[in-house]
């Protein structure tokens, strides 16, 4: 037994010589001199990544190791005993308990210190688009399709490019790279059918759902093996994607079944996603950030109208011991999380939601924080003679 803690010991001193050896060599990046991942290209990169998880931790290695400038790692959840074992940033057990992307984040920039990275503790829809406007690509290494949907919305909106990556099959031997160039071509809800498309849209979208039963399929475990080779291959074509400013909907799969084999194929976009027809309206920040959003109307003239990314709901009611309260988040997220803060139960009535306000609203006199709104965000605006 002594002899094995020894071998443990020593390994231990190995990988960290190893890692104080690399930090010592991260500054010399003229191995990438002559190709796509210059230096002088990927130094001017702002990267976010939505999700910290296996993926996510696998993404921020490789754009730290490519010297990317700037990464912002955005995750509302916490890390658990079970991220020890796949996610290579997370081998602390001090990190147990600690925001995922603060954590990550944290880890990262000691060993790359020439990328400036952040973190939110948010989910990427509560985020707000300013921080996102300076974005030169978003890596989504979320684990359901919600998500996928929510980053569509954002990408068309602001005209963000997308690269998307996800592991799958029964024995997660299969992982799968998408590229969405933003506005100009197609994005995650065009790889959806109708149905699933209505299903997810009804979920985030509709303005009053009965009651919050609707619950999420828990996320599916990844091995670290094909999260460190799919994470890999997704900044890889990522960044070549969007240096060449490919204009269409790309997507790479690769399974390890029996035997190994890869697809390559382009999705065209769908007539029928609902982004696209809505991603050229005019979009606006407040005057100053402790404004209104009646200061922000009066600015426009008459008519102006701002229309909510989605749904804040404002007033919902228990079904089983009757009490009231007011939410103010998203949707989506009270109708897969909302739980009566007297009596824990789930059966949910939304009773008000707000999607357009206008000057005559009443809520138009409050700030955006009292709707749990980003206070840096850019608003989207339409006038009251214009066509729905």
């Amino acid at each position: 037994m002594k002899s094995v803690w020894a071998s443990v010991s020593l390994a231990e001193r190995s990988v960290n010589l190893s890692v104080s050896n690399l930090k010592d060599r991260l500054s010399d990046y003229s191995r990438l001199e002559h190709t796509i991942f210059a230096r002088a290209e990927v130094r001017d990169v702002y990267a976010v990544v939505a999700g910290a998880g296996a993926l996510g931790n696998e993404v921020v290695k490789a754009l730290g190791l490519l010297g990317v400038g700037q990464v912002l790692i955005v995750d509302p959840d916490h890390v658990q005993p079970s991220d020890l074992t796949r996610s290579v940033f997370f081998r602390q057990s001090d990190y147990t308990g600690r925001n995922k992307a603060s954590a990550l984040a944290c880890a990262a920039e000691t060993l790359f210190p020439d990328t400036k990275f952040s973190a939110s503790e948010l989910e990427i829809a509560d985020l707000g688009f300013g921080p996102l406007t300076g974005a030169s690509i978003l890596f989504s290494c979320v684990d359901s399709d919600l998500a996928r949907l929510e980053i569509a919305y954002i990408s068309t909106k602001l005209g963000l490019p997308v690269c998307d990556a996800g592991l799958g099959t029964p024995d997660y031997s299969h992982g799968r790279v998408s590229w969405f160039p933003g506005k100009a071509g197609a994005c995650f809800g065009c790889k959806l059918t109708p149905a699933k498309r209505r299903e997810l849209l009804t979920l985030w979208d509709a303005t009053i759902r009965p009651c919050s039963d609707l619950a999420e399929a828990g996320a599916a475990p990844s091995t670290p093996t094909m999260a460190a080779i799919i994470g890999s291959a997704q900044v890889e074509l990522g960044l070549r994607w969007m240096m060449q400013q490919t204009a269409q909907s790309e997507t790479f799969e690769l399974s390890l079944d029996q035997p190994p084999r890869s697809v390559y194929f382009r999705t065209p976009e769908s007539s029928s996603c609902p982004f696209h027809a809505d991603s050229s309206r005019l979009l606006r920040n407040l005057p100053t950030g402790a404004e209104t959003l009646l200061d922000l109307l009066k600015t426009l003239g008459d008519g102006a109208c701002i229309v909510l990314d989605w749904p804040i709901v404002t007033r919902v009611r228990c079904l089983d011991c009757r009490a009231q309260w007011a939410p103010m988040r998203r949707a989506a997220v009270v109708r897969r999380s909302a739980v009566c803060p007297d009596c824990g139960s789930r059966s949910i009535l939304e009773q008000e939601s707000i999607r357009m306000i206008d000057e005559c609203s009443p809520w138009a006199r409050h700030s955006p924080a009292i709707l749990g709104l980003a206070r840096d965000h850019r608003y989207t605006i339409r006038f009251r003679d214009e066509a729905a």
